[in-house]
């Protein structure tokens, strides 16, 4: 019985989350702190800290992702759709603010930041209009989001285990997006070559009102991908175990 109740405590501990040894915490309350250790952790673990739950930010992959959907009644008018995509960049985020870090666990968690530059390539569907122009096509598709300024609401859940710990369950996130310039790329527009260069052009020339027509979806994933993010360390790391003492 003794022997069960050490292996238990020895497997305990070794799953718990931990912090490596350069980076260094924060106390609880300093919005300051936070933000700069949660750069720091993205800057120097782009390939991802298992320690913490951690996974490699450099190349991030999906799978059915939908842009946007055509709505009868709605100002949509265009269905796009990637079957699969990766994205790149987000290892760059650098956070410029944290709020409701405090030593009790809030309800709500906000973080604010800026990535210069998210890269976006996968096989893409899409049918509809754009800029009032009929569209269809399938193929591969390379998107560039350039000075993208994020700030994400986080509400929380107190998560209470039997090692004594206490974690943060996320339950959801949502994110305000900003760019400051899209370039893209579709290939086999229209079944033609010619075309399909064409309307890259136009659509890169016209990017802002393409931004607003794409931005709800984008929004969407990028809610999806710090959700995952936040799920992943939050499940590993004790909130409590983010602070010093």
């Amino acid at each position: 019985m003794r022997l069960i109740v050490i292996v238990c405590c020895l497997w305990s501990a070794s799953s718990l989350g931990q912090l490596p040894s350069d980076i260094g915490k924060c106390k609880a309350g300093d919005s300051i702190c936070v933000a700069e250790t949660v750069t720091r952790i993205l800057r120097l673990y782009p390939n991802g800290l298992p320690s913490i739950g951690l996974d490699a930010l450099d190349s991030i992959g999906f799978e059915n992702v939908v842009v946007s959907r055509m709505e009868p009644d709605g100002p949509s008018t265009l269905d796009l759709r990637f079957h699969n995509i990766t994205v790149k960049g987000f290892a760059d985020s650098t956070v410029t603010e944290a709020k409701g870090f405090a030593a009790d666990l809030p309800r709500v968690l906000e973080l604010s930041g800026w990535i210069p530059l998210l890269k976006l390539d996968g096989y893409y569907e899409m049918r509809g209009s754009l800029l009032t122009m009929p569209i269809h096509g399938k193929g591969q598709a390379h998107v560039e989001i350039k000075e993208c300024r994020v700030r994400c609401k986080v509400r929380v859940l107190e998560d209470l285990r039997g090692d004594g710990k206490q974690y943060a369950g996320i339950a959801k996130v949502k994110c305000l997006l900003d760019v400051q310039g899209m370039h893209m790329n579709f290939d086999n527009l229209f079944n033609n070559p010619e075309m399909s260069e064409a309307m890259n052009v136009v659509a890169n020339t016209k990017w802002l009102e393409i931004w607003h027509t794409l931005r709800r979806g984008i929004t969407s994933a990028v809610d999806q991908l710090v959700e995952s993010i936040l799920k992943r360390v939050a499940n590993k790391l004790p909130y409590e175990d983010f602070y010093r003492d």
